[in-house]
């Protein structure tokens, strides 16, 4: 058998090496680029706690783990503890509605574009008593398949959160060895060039996760402030809803104008002028100005490069997508510098 044969056998068992690995870990990939995203961009905090607790792996991958964990689960609570208010309140008016009907307010038919509309919906389904009874024993099936899909997505993203914070804990206990490992390949394959993307991917991670968090935990504490200051009800849970829909482009604005639209129609205009006005000069200073700068500080994109990283990122992944399509745009910029450099040596010979 020559070389090239040899060749051949190593590259085919290489392959199914690696597909078999894929299927294998694909129900889980997600969970672990959120460990590796979240180890990354922690990193520095791990260090200070390791150095604090004496350098001892194991009790300091657990301290580390449990910080980003209470970090994660505190908003989660808050957000549901207003929710299952909401939703506790939203139960007991259509419960009340059902019994005994439920006059439709003044306002309703005053809200632009969709006040015939809503008003229809209402006289046909809370104004009169035991209308919400027959739509929902006729739509049951529908409706427990509906519910059963949403348990199921909840459980499945506590799933993911819980095999995150899990592979997070061993990110942490053997960082050290993992990043000599990934140097010793890098350096393999790439010889000189792995430096430099060394060099780009953790600040790229930290800065991305830094626009998104900070910016975003930003957003939704002041629209949640601004929607309380105008009498909104759910406010804070309104005010998350908008902050996380900002990310789409047009929604969180799209979500200002209806809150707006509604006030408006209730009789406050002004209330109504200022939710939108406020609100949208609020996203889009976070989202046109302060993300991408946080972004760009760490990673020197172009102002325009940023955006297309981050809805593109979006579009083609979902929420990580915001963190990796800016990472690899920074990668695209370093192959391209090496490119430039690899064409000026050529030039001089």
């Amino acid at each position: 058998m020559n070389n090239n044969h040899f060749s051949l056998v190593n590259i085919l068992f290489s392959s199914l090496v690696l597909l078999a690995a894929f299927v294998v870990l694909q129900p889980f990939l997600l969970s672990l680029l959120w460990a590796v995203v979240i180890a990354i961009t922690t990193w520095p905090l791990h260090v200070q706690i390791k150095t604090m607790l004496g350098k001892r792996e194991a009790l300091a991958a657990m301290c580390s783990t449990l910080v980003v964990a209470l970090t994660l689960a505190v908003p989660m609570v808050v957000l549901l503890v207003f929710a299952a208010e909401d939703v506790q309140s939203l139960v007991s008016f259509l419960i009340g509605a059902n019994e005994k009907g439920a006059p439709v307010p003044v306002w309703l038919a005053k809200v632009p574009l969709g006040g015939e509309f809503l008003t229809a919906k209402w006289l046909q389904y809370l104004a009169v008593p035991n209308q919400l009874t027959d739509l929902f024993s006729a739509k049951l099936d529908y409706i427990q398949e509906m519910a059963n899909s949403v348990l199921l997505e909840v459980a499945s993203r506590v799933a993911k959160l819980f095999f995150a914070l899990w592979a997070l804990f061993f990110i942490y206990r053997d960082g050290d060895q993992l990043i000599r490992r990934v140097s010793l390949i890098g350096f393999k394959w790439l010889r000189n060039r792995w430096p430099s993307y060394a060099y780009h991917i953790p600040s790229a991670v930290r800065s991305a996760v830094n626009g998104l968090v900070l910016v975003g935990l930003a957003e939704g504490v002041v629209i949640s402030l601004m929607l309380s200051f105008a009498d909104v009800h759910s406010a804070v849970l309104l005010g998350a809803l908008t902050a996380v829909l900002a990310l789409v482009p047009l929604a969180g604005p799209l979500i200002l104008a209806l809150i707006g639209m509604f006030l408006f129609a209730q009789g406050s205009p002004l209330s109504g002028i200022y939710v939108f006005i406020f609100g949208t000069a609020v996203l889009m200073l976070a989202d046109y100005v302060l993300r991408p700068r946080l972004i760009q500080s760490a990673t020197a994109l172009p102002f325009l490069a940023i955006l297309f990283g981050i809805f593109g990122g979006i579009a083609a992944m979902g929420l990580l997508g915001l963190i990796i399509g800016p990472v690899v745009l920074v990668l695209f910029m370093v192959l391209l510098r090496e490119a430039a450099l690899d064409e000026s040596v050529e030039m001089e010979f």
